[in-house]
């Protein structure tokens, strides 16, 4: 796979990295180490972590990989989200708990929406809780991450879906995460947000900040882009609420199906072709920085790898223009589109 250099940083890494909260949809702890194992086989060298990932198993779980082939993958962890005392337990029991919602679809959706943190309705507050983004929080949360990698070091901190309140602490944060790249415990600092990028009340560390990380798909307009020219990126979502609306506006109307087949060169029926076009158009847009993949299955793992082998913006100049006519018109009989988990 190809690699890049995040602008303003020394940090190389593969154009798709590994998004390691997917992993988990996988109940057991061999099938998930596989899957990493899988990816890295793949190409991939860019692993992304938190603490609440996998009720706090994330981290661990990608620490075998890290003690073998450390020098050549680069890692994303977070801080300001942890998992609480619930969330731990239910953690230590994945496994059963796993198999229970695959036959309850309704919990297991309602599983998968706290997944995204304390703010995600009465059980995401159960399972996780927020520490803050105060210095000593992301102390103890760097501290933390580092013994559960197995790594001295890592590449990407994030302030993991900060909320405006944080502008109070920012000048000593900024402060304690500049003096971690000097002492070489992380090389790159950021913010990665679920929500929309820039958020007023963190004017101060966004425009300090060298890194953002957030969601982006083909229907998202530029204003996630303001604030972004000079920092490296990271976007990640891309399938989330593309795919489903792509395949539903495909489904309704066959004789539309047939127009984009010939229009973009492929037959939009299959979904791994749609999937492919969804990836080339998010490094467009993140001008060929890392973009984040996640999947359960190994043979997706390659499928992408390939379809983003020869992607150069230039060389898909064309399909990206039948991109934008497209989405266009899955939002003019789509009304409301809301963006889900990958």
């Amino acid at each position: 796979m190809h690699t890049v250099t995040l602008r303003g940083t020394s940090i190389t890494t593969t154009q798709l990295g590994f998004g390691c909260a997917g992993a988990f949809r996988l109940p057991g702890r061999t099938e998930r180490r596989a899957l990493i194992d899988a990816a890295y086989d793949a190409g991939f060298r860019h692993f992304d972590v938190a603490p609440m990932y996998g009720m706090g198993r994330a981290e661990s779980e990608l620490a075998p990989l890290l003690a073998r082939r450390r020098d050549d993958v680069t890692v994303t962890t977070k801080f300001g989200i942890d998992v609480s005392a619930m969330g731990r337990a239910a953690g230590a029991v994945q496994m059963p708990v796993r198999v229970l919602l695959a036959k309850l679809p309704k919990l297991g959706t309602e599983m998968q929406q706290a997944g995204r943190g304390p703010h995600a309705g009465q059980l995401g507050k159960r399972l996780y809780h927020s520490i803050g983004y105060s210095p000593e929080a992301a102390r103890s949360s760097l501290d933390r991450s580092l013994r559960a990698l197995g790594t001295d070091h890592v590449d990407i901190f994030t302030l993991h879906d900060p909320a405006g309140g944080v502008a109070s602490d920012a000048p000593e944060l900024i402060g304690y995460l500049d003096d971690q790249v000097r002492a070489g415990r992380v090389r790159c600092w950021g913010i990665a947000g679920d929500s929309n990028i820039p958020d007023g009340g963190l004017a101060d560390l966004i425009d300090r900040s060298p890194f953002l990380q957030f969601r982006d798909d083909l229907f998202d307009d530029a204003s996630h882009w303001e604030g972004a020219s000079d920092k490296a990126t990271m976007t990640f979502g891309a399938f989330g609420r593309a795919l489903p609306a792509l395949r539903s506006y495909f489904s309704d109307d066959p004789s539309e199906a047939k127009v984009w087949s010939d229009r973009l060169g492929f037959d939009v029926g299959r979904s791994e072709h749609v999937s492919t076009m969804l990836l080339r158009e998010a490094l467009r847009r993140n001008r060929s920085e890392p973009v984040l993949f996640t999947t359960t299955r190994h043979e997706r793992l390659a499928h992408a790898v390939a379809g983003i082998d020869d992607y150069a913006a230039a060389a898909f100049a064309h399909e990206h223009d039948a991109v934008v006519t497209l989405a266009a018109a899955v939002r003019a009989r789509t009304p409301g589109l809301v963006a889900s988990d990958d």
